[in-house]
């Protein structure tokens, strides 16, 4: 085998199955190249794909006996969830124009259709199919911060996170997240990547604050604290320029600057409103920051909120900074800033409770300079560094479109908004192709309930929405790829069971009803999706010696209960191997082998006890139930 060119290993790797492909690469460098061949994992994907799948089938009825032709039509009359109208014309067998006469040669011709129109990834940019593959099919782990235990308290109540951000490196790869507590301290956490050569961070707390940082109040006032870090109830409430390493942490009306390094508190700027949205801060490019009426634009170079004497090394970027925009409705959630690679990089686009994207330029600010009417509250932005090819393009569902015709509007230069909203009651999944205003909402299979945070990852989209699900759907929008529910794990990573008080005397009304639980407020990818041309040497450092571990694309996650947690995928710890991870918090000793054992008897003693007091009780509302107690 060893003699064998790589082309010919290539094509027997093509009839095996991927777990024998998967420890194939165990055998040795030659194999683990080969066997994380792009174009085979490309190929793996496609053929478990909905596209590959809608080919299928149509060939498949294309073969059928048209006297079955009744038949289907009158299964095809039945109500179905996921069928659209283009569904129904092929169940009902609507004629398609065929390409050739030759059977084989039509299914070849079908085939690289559905291939080209399913592909993810775009002409510029670099996609491991391997990695897809193990984001499609892997199993979903989450594995929960520790956070710190609440100070004074003999019980096992930790403190909240009520915001969250992200500390990346030059490569734009995420290596702390820092975020605010409910008692106004702020805490980093180590999860840098891990390699053949380092176990990475593991999610160790590395730094915390004093309490009441944030909210200048005594340590002690707890309680207060907690109170004005949670009123607001911001989402978009931290942003951290990681080439300055300074943090921007917004509590009610007052806008915190803190030097990441030193945890401490350099400024603060008040605004006439409490802040309900920041952008992300970049660099040189001023803040934007948007409170119940207005939106501002805050430069932290401006002598006026530093208190130093004016700047003479370079004039601020923009308009005016102590100019603002009024909005006519109020409710700003969302701020986003135009990439940087587009033909208009200084645009800022707002989205919130309103039902339109407003669109500000931060040359002309504060003039506005358009809108675009959803009907939706958007509750998310996100970017896509690439066009929004429109549905009219769709290779499977207008067969008359030209395979060229998808590849131009591929390669045009652009960028897709991606949007989570609300619309009646529903969830509403909604893309915006920029330059150009292409929209596409998908309003009918995105949730049954609103969508509260969108991002790219990797290939597809994931979203999620009120009933704790993470959905991750094709890059088109509605072609959906697989879902999780994050109430499926605990904190620790345990699966959630049946017993947990869900029902009896000892659960709320909002616990037995369907589809309550804890939500994801907030997602960030661990690695962010770019274009090549900004990403040509991040995999400089695969090739040498060390070697970075697959399946690193993970997601930060905020929960609403104040969780953070990274999902990832596969079956052992996205933060790493280690199950004895050492608590760093403030407080908060390892407890040992003897205490371990302990709790775990304590907890199923009082599992036990819980489940025959629930069952007592079911049969005190049994037996009232027959009038036989008053």
């Amino acid at each position: 085998m060893d003699r064998l060119p790589e082309e010919v290993v290539l094509h027997i790797l093509a009839f095996l199955q991927v777990p024998d492909i998967v420890h194939l690469q165990a055998v040795s460098r030659r194999y683990l190249t080969l066997g994380r061949d792009n174009t085979l994992w490309k190929t793996e994907c496609f053929e478990d794909s909905r596209a590959e799948s809608l080919r299928r089938r149509n060939f498949l009825l294309g073969m059928q006996d048209a006297r079955i032709a009744e038949l289907r039509n009158a299964v095809t009359a039945l109500p179905g969830p996921d069928l659209t109208a283009w569904d129904v014309s092929q169940i009902r067998g609507s004629p398609q124009p065929r390409t050739s006469d030759d059977p084989e040669a039509e299914a070849r011709i079908q085939r690289a259709r559905a291939l080209a129109n399913w592909e993810p990834g775009y002409p510029d940019e670099r996609l491991d199919y391997y990695d897809e593959y193990v984001h499609r099919h892997a199993p979903v782990n989450v594995a929960w911060l520790d956070l710190p235990k609440a100070q004074a308290s003999d019980k096992e109540e930790y403190r909240e996170t009520t915001g969250c951000a992200t500390l990346n490196d030059g490569d734009g790869h995420v290596n702390h997240i820092v975020a605010p507590l409910d008692d106004g301290s702020i805490c980093i956490w180590d999860v840098s990547d891990r390699s053949t050569a380092t176990a990475g961070g593991r999610g160790r707390l590395t730094a915390q604050s004093r309490s009441g940082l944030l909210t200048g109040l005594p340590s002690d006032a707890i309680a207060e604290s907690h109170i004005l870090m949670t009123e607001t109830g911001a989402v978009e409430c931290v942003s951290i320029d990681s080439t300055s390493r300074r943090g921007y942490f917004a509590v009610q009306r007052s806008l915190h600057e803190v030097d990441v390094n030193t945890l401490q508190l350099v400024s603060t700027k008040n605004y006439p409103w409490p802040i309900t949205a920041l952008s992300e801060a970049q660099g040189t490019t001023p803040l934007t920051v948007g409170t119940n009426w207005t939106v501002h634009l805050h430069d932290p170079r401006d002598p006026a909120f530093t208190g130093s004497e004016p700047s003479t090394t370079g004039e601020l970027i923009g308009g005016s900074t102590y100019s603002h925009a009024t909005l006519a409705q109020p409710g700003p959630l969302s701020i986003l800033h135009d990439p940087g690679h587009t033909q208009d990089p200084a645009s800022i686009w707002v989205a919130g409770r309103f039902t339109s994207l407003l669109h500000y330029d931060r040359r002309f600010f504060p003039r506005l300079l358009g809108t675009i009417h959803s009907g939706a509250r958007i509750a998310s932005l996100s970017s896509l560094p690439y066009p929004l090819v429109p549905q009219s393009l769709d290779l499977i569902r207008n067969p008359e479109t030209s395979i060229s015709a998808l590849a131009a509007a591929r390669s045009t230069p652009g960028t897709t908004i991606l949007a989570a909203a609300e619309y009646k009651g529903k969830g509403s999944l909604e893309l915006y192709g920029l330059p150009r205003v292409q929209p596409y909402q998908n309003r009918q299979t995105a949730s049954a309930s609103k969508l509260l945070a969108v991002a790219p990852h990797g290939g597809r989209i994931v979203f999620s929405d009120g009933d704790g699900n993470l959905k991750w759907v094709e890059r088109d929008g509605y072609s959906h790829v697989r879902t999780f529910n994050i109430n499926d794990t605990l904190p620790g990573g345990e699966q959630a069971t049946p017993d947990a008080s869900a029902y009896g005397i000892w659960s709320s009304t909002a616990s037995e009803m369907p589809g309550q639980g804890d939500i994801v407020q907030k997602i960030t990818p661990m690695h962010s999706v770019v274009s090549s041309s900004s990403s040509s040497s991040s995999t400089a450092s695969s090739v040498g010696e060390e070697r970075q571990d697959i399946s690193q694309s993970n997601l930060l996650l905020w929960t609403g209960d104040g969780r953070l947690g990274v999902l990832g995928f596969g079956p052992g710890n996205p933060l790493g191997e280690d199950q004895w991870r050492e608590e760093v918090a403030i407080g908060v000793g390892a407890e040992n082998t003897e205490e371990r054992a302990k709790g775990d008897a304590e907890r199923q003693y009082g599992m036990a006890m819980r489940r025959a007091l629930e069952r007592n009780a079911d049969e005190v509302r049994f037996v009232r139930g027959l009038g036989m107690m008053g």
